[in-house]
C-alpha cells in the first residue's frame, strides 16, 4: 500500500475544541492507557489525549507540521513517518501491539486498511473519526461485519474541519463482537477464521476451523475427514472452496450455511 501520497491529500483537521474534548471523553482514558493516534496534524487532538492517557504513540507523515508539534507533552512519542509499517507490524504479521486504545481522526485513505489490521488484534477501545458513509458500510462489509459493530457516538459537520472535506463525519466506537467460541457461533467463527487465514484455500481453513471449534466448544475430537464431510454437505460453491478468500460472497455463504449444531 502506498499511503504517503494519499495521506498528504486527504488529511482534514478538526478545529472545534469542544468536539475534540468530546472525542477524548468517549475513549474513557486513564493513566494506564497507551493510545495510538495516526495523523496528528496540528496536534489539537494529540494534546487532549495526552492530558488523560499515560502515553500517546502518535504518527504524522507531513513534515510541514513538525514545528507545530515540537512542544507536545512529554508523554507523547511522536513519529514523523508513514504509520503503515508500524500498523502492519502491530497487527496482521506479528499479532502484537504496544497500545491498548486507539483515538484518531484517521486520514480517509487509511481507514479501511487500518480496520483490516484491527481484525487481528485485541484492544480495549477504538474511537475513530470516519466519513459518515463509511461508518454505515462497516456492518455491511462481510469482513468488518464479522468482527466489529460500529456505534455512532457523535455527528461532526464537515464545516468543523480545515480544509473542509466533501462529506460529513461521525465519531464511532468500534465495538468488537463477542468471541464466537464463547457464544458458540460456528458461522461467525468460521468467517473470522477464514479471513485470518486468507493465504489458505477456503476449504482448508474451514476444515481446520471446524476441528478447532468442535474441540473447544463441544469437546469433540473431530477428524479432518469428518470436518471435510461437513464442509461438503453444506453445499458451498466449488470454485469458492478451492480458492483463497478473495470475494465477499464466500463470507456470506460461510456465515449462512454453518450452525453450531453441526459439530
Amino acid at each position: 500500500m502506498d499511503t504517503k501520497q494519499n495521506l498528504l491529500i486527504d488529511q482534514f483537521f478538526l478545529t472545534d475544541p469542544k468536539i475534540i474534548k468530546k472525542i477524548v471523553d468517549c475513549a474513557q482514558l486513564t493513566k494506564n492507557d497507551v493510545v495510538l493516534e495516526v495523523g496528528s496534524g496540528t496536534g489539537n487532538l494529540t494534546r487532549e489525549i495526552a492530558k488523560k492517557a499515560g502515553k500517546v504513540i502518535a504518527f504524522e507523515i507531513d513534515e510541514r507540521f513538525r514545528s507545530l508539534l515540537s512542544d507536545l507533552p512529554k508523554n507523547v512519542e511522536l513519529h514523523f513517518e508513514d504509520a503503515w509499517n508500524y500498523v502492519q507490524l502491530h497487527g496482521k504479521y506479528y499479532h502484537k501491539k504496544d497500545y491498548n486504545k486507539v483515538v484518531a481522526n484517521l486520514p480517509y485513505s487509511f481507514v479501511e486498511p487500518f480496520l483490516h489490521n484491527l481484525t487481528f488484534l485485541e484492544y480495549d477501545k477504538v474511537i475513530l473519526m470516519v466519513p459518515v458513509k463509511f461508518a454505515y458500510k462497516i456492518e455491511q462489509n462481510p469482513v468488518f461485519g464479522s468482527f466489529f459493530k460500529p456505534k455512532v457516538l457523535l455527528e461532526v459537520p464537515k464545516e468543523k474541519f480545515e480544509p473542509v472535506p466533501r462529506t460529513n463525519s461521525v465519531v464511532i466506537d468500534l465495538v468488537k463482537l463477542p468471541k464466537p467460541l464463547e457464544t458458540k457461533n460456528l458461522g461467525l467463527f468460521l468467517r473470522q477464521y477464514t479471513y485470518q487465514h486468507e493465504g489458505q484455500l477456503v476449504k482448508n481453513s474451514l476444515i481446520e476451523g471446524i476441528v478447532k471449534f468442535a474441540r473447544s466448544v463441544s469437546k469433540k475430537n473431530l477428524t479432518k475427514n469428518e470436518a471435510r464431510k461437513i464442509v461438503a454437505d453444506v453445499g458451498i460453491n466449488f470454485e469458492l472452496l478451492n480458492n483463497t478468500p478473495g470475494t465477499p460472497e464466500i463470507y456470506e455463504q460461510v456465515g449462512s450455511k454453518f450452525s453450531a449444531s453441526m459439530v
